[in-house]
């Protein structure tokens, strides 16, 4: 990887294209702007694949084939043959950045963005606070849809009790844990939970989990529960956090019951934060989403491009996820070189389909 070193704060970076985010979108997206002959800095707030990082628990595998979340052709050989855990990505991840030599700053946020077309001044901040200036002639923002979790909005809900991100379970056993949600994080959260020993109780506001819940996961979780071994409080909505319980609504029977537990781990989506789309000046739909052309991810903003998960927004249903985004990157290179977009794909509701 190059250019990994801080930047310089004395000194203005220059590039032809900056990319926002160093996620699978954005790293393929390099890859083509380079094979185009094209000087690309790719710029994260973390570093690379940072959201796999912060949202997979250990050994988590993809609901998507390998290759079918391989990038720019890149084969990624799995000795397995199964499904790639997000520790096996993230080192796919690293060694395409070292191969194609993706220049990365790591740990930089970007705070600032001036200028037009073909002459943009981009600011950003590093964790110590000290800033950087990057003159640009095209921006591709690559910041994917889930930068923050979903909160209920309810009392306690920052109580220390609560959890949006599992982790190793290993540090729930021998609690009593409520998990709320009915998707896949959920589901795949309370089968880890009951396997390192933990009292497991799944609170959803539906009769049943999501029918999109991986196909490996469900029926084991779905057993276990008729089974008494993982307890369901469905469909239900927590209506309060105490230090001592969570007092949920039956929403069928329109009744209320505290049950007592150590730890609530809230399992109920990501949104998006449209806060580097609103520095970007991006016109955002009703649902504050941006505003972008499929046929070339150019957004309403001369010079800037939204690509991957970022250009859904938040998602309901997350029909826009890593190997449905492949085309995006030759996309933006075909519309900077003046060439025919590449063909629409038809829509995937979810992977493998």
């Amino acid at each position: 990887m190059e250019n990994a070193s801080a930047p310089d704060p004395d000194n203005t970076q220059r590039c032809e294209v900056l990319i926002v985010g160093a996620g699978p979108i954005g790293i393929e997206t390099a890859v083509a702007m380079q094979a185009d002959g094209r000087g690309v800095l790719v710029v994260d707030q973390g570093n690379v694949g940072a959201t796999i990082l912060r949202t997979f628990p250990p050994q988590t595998r993809f609901f998507s084939s390998p290759e079918r979340i391989a990038l720019g052709g890149e084969p990624m050989p799995v000795v397995s043959q199964e499904r790639v855990t997000g520790e096996e990505y993230l080192a796919y991840l690293r060694s395409v950045v070292n191969k194609h030599e993706v220049p990365i700053w790591a740990y930089q946020k970007v705070t600032a963005v001036t200028g037009h077309a073909g002459d943009f001044r981009v600011t950003v901040t590093s964790q110590m606070g000290s800033t950087a200036t990057i003159a640009c002639g095209v921006i591709v923002l690559a910041t994917g849809g889930t930068d923050r979790s979903r909160r209920l909005g309810v009392p306690g809900e920052d109580l220390a009790l609560v959890s949006t991100h599992l982790g190793d379970p290993h540090r729930f056993f021998g609690r009593r844990v409520l998990v709320v949600g009915g998707r896949n994080s959920a589901a795949e959260s309370a089968l880890r939970l009951y396997r390192v020993g933990a009292d497991v109780t799944i609170s959803y506001r539906h009769l049943e989990l999501n029918h999109r819940v991986k196909y490996w996961i469900r029926p084991e979780v779905e057993t276990l529960m008729l089974e008494g071994e993982i307890h369901r409080q469905m469909p239900t909505i927590v209506e309060e956090i105490t230090p001592h319980g969570v007092i949920l609504r039956n929403l069928a029977e329109a009744t209320t019951q505290e049950i007592p537990v150590d730890d609530v781990l809230l399992q109920i989506g990501f949104e998006q934060d449209p806060a580097i789309l609103q520095v970007c000046q991006i016109q955002l739909d009703a649902s504050s989403n941006p505003v972008v052309d499929e046929a070339t991810m150019r957004s309403s903003v001369p010079g800037v491009f939204v690509v991957g998960t970022a250009r859904a927004g938040t998602q309901n249903d997350f029909g826009v996820f890593i190997e449905s985004c492949h085309r995006d990157a030759a996309a933006v290179a075909a519309a900077l070189a003046g060439r025919e977009p590449p063909p629409i794909l038809p829509p995937r509701i979810r992977p493998e389909q």
